[in-house]
């Protein structure tokens, strides 16, 4: 954010929360103005931005507030009502007349009397009931002989005691309410430090589980969670995925637990209770995860009482099932996905603030059942008015829900200590309303910073302890300020975080004016911002921003703009290397480093290498093109000549989805031309720009020999068709989502050609060996993507031949066109780029404005660079195939660079053997590959879910080689 919308930001929320204080605007007004200034309302930015004199500033936010359509009423609305409604109603008191003074039989009935309000600490006496006792007090006192009986002094004794009870158990009451309150918001305020431990760049699996257990504990206060995931069970306990055989029994189990429901399992289904092993637990709560087939526990040990104990036993009642599904789901998937990827700290910062929110809303449903057990300690509660008996008043306290909850409590409000009660419950429940509202806000709040790619903020409390960070502190950031910051000491305050003595005096000069925002501007990488709010939230923030974004868009032209732009990607994407290396060391040393852009790559290995062009090293060139004559698989002799006539429609399994498996054609050449013609009629690319059968033939035959002369094991004409058939199958996925009109026939054409044609005339070997053995292709493009141009230009040589030409019917621009798509499609399956096309893809399709001609290349080397990876996203048997073939490649070449002296890479070493590929394989799709299938799956709406599942399978199972 440029460091003018900030300090406009930073006037808004001044601004808004004056308009509050005067009473121009509401609270919810104020809630909805925040939530679509994090949306990015085009309308409300402007306006931001555009005025500065205050008094039209606040005009023009009432102006918007008016333009806005009413908002639906959402469940959380009910904060805004301040006072609950009372309705007293009050029966008729009928009391039975004495017909005969008896002494005797009215001291029986004083006995009964006293009995029954020492036995029923629910009676109540009402004050007419009271005022008729007084008068028999008088009464009796008037007529009292000259030895009174006992009866005046056991009504005055008795109902002076009566009375000071009652006050006494209402002040506990009101003490309990008020204690309920403190201890209920101090423990979501707690939960909300939980984001706490997700700041740590060092973050391990091990780590990662133990944030998750603080998280659950402090949502549901479960201490361990287990849940059945195919044919595996997990026990957060140990950590681990055990396999386990369902039984019939245990499916029939299974069954018997309802959906939509959290339940505790009885001793009637005993092989759950084995297999969960609840015996060591006091509280089992399970669940059928929606839309799934997973059984999911939370388990409860019950040794440290918590205020939220047993918080899961009301989800049934209270009808908060979809939270706790929800809460279940995302621990599920957590820990599946860190077992297959490296876990995105930030994404996970978002679904943790989305859920604890959620759950912050359902606290309220365990203050209103904790606030009805502390009443019925003192009072008779229900929740239906006919129990109680008619000469008792009451009061109906509704709790204003969208489930309607109320309760009516035998309450007389005629009475100071009842009616003090009922004000404290009233009181606590409001004043807990608020904050959860406050929690609200300060979501939102954080949500528009961890969004954020270049501030960095933290939150302290009014006693200066630290509450929140919105990203992890870069290394950059700790050393100029002098931070030192520790993701597990909770409370650090902020003297013990910052120790640079300047940014402390800034930071506790702008403490003595609470009311202001102070901006400092100066020339270091980081700016400083200070806010202090004094209604809702009474700590303060400390805002860094990174320099190098004072750069306006505005200002620059659009090719200085995509430098600039070029620039902080290449910036990020080296940070997220290097962090990722960092946290996981073993990469230093793996095939990820070949995706590394080249301006990060360690050139260690190389520095005493330096080839030179003398006759010796042509001796070795002539020695190299001998060696690579003996091939595992053999060269193709010749062209495999075929005529259209001989293509007759036959029905291709699997041809539009992503179970394709080329190699079930591998012994007929035919057949595989019989794919590739299948895959352009289904698009129908023949008839539409005319293209001619013979034609097509000629420049099929000499496609599938220059992908074959060298009987490459992995880079031949399989690997090109089914590159060719991934990018039909995504296509098809893409045309059902939103992003279907960016897919129009003439770039489908050029981006499924160019799937076919990507590898074509590879050697075999990599891009660094073409370069250290100073390969004719290296010298004629200058050692950049040298395989990837060499590709695109064979390509295009066969298209501009005349016997091959399958697009002479194309207009000059429209083959220029189709051209310089074609190549640039090519040119992004060069792995270098593969952390720079990411990056650059997931920050374009979060524009408002994605669907650029820029933007659709972009898209459709993303396509393409996924479908080069398809081989590893199939089922693990056809996996596997894939994987054996790239590392005999990987290996010859590793042989050949010791034959001749050039440097070696270490993760091409023995993958002959299979725990050293296993181990390759691992990083690979780990890092690699599962990543980029799962961006590419939340494009397409999850819509290549399946393919990812695949290689999550295909990870476990090389973990298994690698461990055998």
């Amino acid at each position: 954010m440029p460091k003018e919308k900030l300090s406009n930001y930073i006037k808004f929320f001044n601004q808004i929360n004056d308009l509050e204080q005067k009473g121009l605007i509401s609270s919810k007004q104020k809630h909805l103005l925040k939530v679509n200034l994090t949306t990015k309302d085009y309308q409300l930015n402007n306006l931001i931005c555009s005025i500065y004199d205050d008094q039209d500033y606040q005009s023009a936010i009432l102006q918007y507030l008016q333009t806005l359509e009413p908002q639906p009423k959402i469940r959380y609305q009910s904060f805004e009502e301040n006072d609950s409604h009372i309705r007293q109603r009050r029966r008729g008191n009928s009391l039975s007349r004495v017909s005969q003074f008896n002494e005797t039989n009215l001291i029986d009935q004083l006995d009964q009397l006293t009995t029954l309000w020492q036995s029923d600490s629910q009676f109540h006496l009402n004050h007419e009931l009271s005022e008729k006792l007084r008068k028999v007090g008088e009464f009796i006192t008037k007529t009292a002989t000259s030895t009174p009986s006992n009866s005046q002094k056991q009504v005055s004794k008795l109902t002076e005691s009566k009375q000071e009870t009652n006050i006494t158990k209402s002040t506990q009451v009101i003490e309990n309410l008020q204690q309920l309150y403190k201890d209920m918001k101090q423990h979501f305020n707690d939960y909300l430090r939980c984001h706490l431990l997700l700041m740590d760049d060092k973050l391990s699996t091990q780590n990662l589980n133990n944030v998750l257990r603080t998280f659950m504990k402090s949502l549901v206060d479960a201490d361990e969670i287990s849940f059945i995931n195919n044919n595996e069970i997990y026990h957060s306990e140990t950590g681990q995925f055990d396999e386990i055989q369902l039984t019939d029994q245990l499916q029939l189990e299974i069954q018997t637990i309802l959906e939509d429901n959290v339940i505790q399992i009885s001793e009637s289904c005993p092989e759950i209770n084995s297999l969960f092993q609840t015996h060591k637990f006091k509280g089992n709560y399970f669940l059928k995860i929606q839309n799934s087939s997973y059984l999911f526990c939370y388990h409860s040990k019950g040794e440290h009482k918590i205020v939220i104990e047993s918080f899961l036993s009301l989800c049934n009642e209270y009808q908060f099932f979809e939270e706790v599904n929800q809460l279940a789901y995302f621990l599920l998937e957590t820990i599946k996905q860190a077992r297959v990827q490296c876990f995105n700290l930030l994404q996970l910062s978002h679904m943790i603030q989305d859920i604890g929110i959620a759950f912050i809303r359902c606290s309220k449903y365990f203050f209103i059942h904790k606030s009805i057990s502390i009443l019925s300690e003192r009072y008779k509660v229900c929740k239906d008015n006919s129990s109680f008996l008619s000469m008792h008043p009451y009061v109906e306290f509704d709790f204003r829900d969208s489930l309607n909850l109320s309760v009516y409590i035998c309450f007389d409000l005629n009475r100071k200590e009842d009616m003090n009660v009922y004000k404290q419950l009233n009181l606590s429940f409001n004043k807990y309303l608020k904050f959860i509202k406050q929690c609200y806000d300060r979501t939102t709040f954080y949500k528009f910073f961890v969004k954020s790619q270049d501030s960095v903020i933290f939150e302290f409390d009014k006693q200066g302890q630290i509450t929140f960070v919105s990203q992890p502190i870069t290394n950059k950031l700790a050393e100029e300020f002098n931070i030192n910051f520790n993701p597990q000491f909770h409370n650090a305050s902020y003297t013990s975080i910052f120790k640079n003595k300047n940014l402390i005096q800034h930071i506790e000069n702008q403490l003595q004016d609470q009311n202001k925002w102070k901006i400092t501007d100066s020339n270091a990488s980081y700016e400083v911002f200070m806010k202090m709010e004094e209604k809702y939230f009474k700590g303060f923030y400390v805002i860094f921003q990174q320099g190098w974004f004072r750069y306006n868009q505005k200002s620059l032209d659009a090719s200085q703009w995509q430098k600039l732009r070029k620039s902080f990607l290449q910036q990020e994407t080296t940070q997220y290397l290097d962090k990722l290396e960092q946290k996981h060391p073993q990469l230093k040393n793996s095939v990820v480093q070949m995706f590394k852009p080249k301006a990060t790559q360690k050139q260690s290995q190389f520095k005493n290498y330096s080839p030179s062009f003398s006759p010796k090293h042509l001796d070795q060139r002539n020695s190299l093109q001998e060696s690579e004559s003996f091939r595992l698989i053999p060269k193709t002799k010749g062209i495999n000549h075929f005529y259209p006539d001989m293509i007759t429609e036959t029905c291709i399994e699997n041809i539009d989805n992503f179970d394709f498996n080329i190699l079930a054609y591998s012994a007929d050449w035919l057949e595989k031309q019989k794919v590739v013609f299948s895959i352009l009629r289904r698009n129908n690319f023949i008839e539409e720009y005319k293209i001619s059968e013979d034609a097509l033939c000629s420049f099929l035959c000499a496609l599938e020999y220059k992908y074959n002369k060298r009987g490459n094991q992995f880079h031949n004409y399989d690997h090109g068709v089914t590159v060719m058939q991934c990018t039909h199958a995504i296509s098809l996925e893409i045309m059902k989502t939103q992003y279907a009109h960016l897919l129009n026939q003439f770039t489908k054409f050029a981006l499924i050609l160019s799937g076919l044609c990507h590898d074509v005339s590879h050697t075999g070997r990599t891009n660094i060996f073409e370069i250290n053995s100073l390969s004719n292709l290296a010298i004629r493009y200058h050692d950049r993507s040298v395989l990837e141009q060499h590709h695109a230009a064979t390509s295009i040589k066969l298209l501009c031949a005349p016997s091959t030409n399958i697009i002479p019917n194309f207009t000059s621009v429209e083959f220029r066109d189709f051209r310089k798509l074609f190549i640039s499609n090519i040119l992004y399956t060069d792995i270098t780029e593969h952390f720079n096309l990411i990056k650059n893809f997931e920050a374009k399709i979060k524009e408002l404005n994605f669907g650029t001609e820029d933007d659709i290349k972009l898209m459709t080397g993303m396509i393409i660079h996924t479908s080069d990876f398809t081989g590893g996203a199939k089922p693990f048997k056809l996996s596997r195939e894939w994987s054996t073939r790239v590392n005999m490649e990987f290996q010859e070449q590793y042989n050949l660079e010791g034959k001749f002296g050039y440097p070696q890479l270490p993760y091409m070493k023995d993958l002959d053997q299979l725990s050293i590929m296993a181990k390759s394989e691992v990083g690979f799709f780990k890092f690699i590959v599962r990543p980029l299938w799962s961006i590419m799956s939340k494009f397409a709406e999850d819509r290549l879910q399946q393919s990812v599942e695949n290689l999550e399978q295909t990870i476990l199972e090389w973990e298994k080689l690698m461990n055998n």
